[in-house]
C-alpha cells in the first residue's frame, strides 16, 4: 500500500466519524472555562507504526488539570481501540513496516480531517482559537493554527 492509498483509506474512515466528532465539538464549546486560552487538538499515533491512533482535545491556560477536567466528557474526538475482533473503528493496519512513516501519514491525514471539522463546526462558534499538533512531532504539515471567527467578541 502506498502512502497516498493509505491516507485515502484512512480519510474515508475519519470522514465516516465526522458527525460524532462535530457533536463532540458542539458539546465542548459551552463547557470551556473562562481561563482557557486555546483549544489544542492532539494527534497521538501509536509508537510501533501499526496504524492505531487517537485525536484528543486539550486546553491551554493556567492550571491545565482544572481546565481539562471541565471538558472531560468532550476530549476524545477519535480513538482506535483494540478489541476481541480487531480494532474499532476499522483503520488500515500494518503487520510490517511500509516504505513510508505511518505516524507522519496518520498525523497529516488526521490534521486535514480536524481542520475540516473546525471549518464545519468550530471556527464560527468557538470563543477560542485552536491548534493541531502531533505527539513526538509527527506529521510533515504540523503544527497548524486554527483561528476562531468569534474570538474576542
Amino acid at each position: 500500500m502506498t502512502r497516498q492509498d493509505y491516507q485515502d483509506t484512512l480519510r474515508r474512515v475519519l470522514d465516516a466519524h465526522t458527525g460524532t466528532a462535530l457533536r463532540t465539538l458542539a458539546g465542548l464549546f459551552p463547557r470551556l472555562p473562562a481561563k482557557a486560552r486555546e483549544i489544542q487538538f492532539g494527534i497521538f499515533p501509536d509508537q510501533d507504526g501499526e496504524g492505531t491512533f487517537s485525536v484528543v482535545i486539550g486546553l491551554d491556560g493556567p492550571d491545565l488539570y482544572v481546565l481539562n477536567k471541565a471538558i472531560d466528557g468532550y476530549r476524545h474526538v477519535f480513538d482506535v481501540v483494540h478489541g476481541e475482533n480487531g480494532v474499532t473503528p476499522r483503520v488500515p493496519l500494518f503487520a510490517r513496516e511500509p516504505d513510508f512513516c505511518v505516524q507522519d501519514a496518520i498525523a497529516d491525514t488526521a490534521a486535514d480531517w480536524v481542520q475540516a471539522l473546525w471549518e464545519q463546526g468550530g471556527r464560527a462558534v468557538s470563543p477560542l482559537p485552536a491548534c493541531i499538533y502531533a505527539d513526538e512531532d509527527y506529521g510533515t504539515t504540523l503544527p497548524r493554527s486554527l483561528p476562531a471567527d468569534s474570538a474576542g467578541t
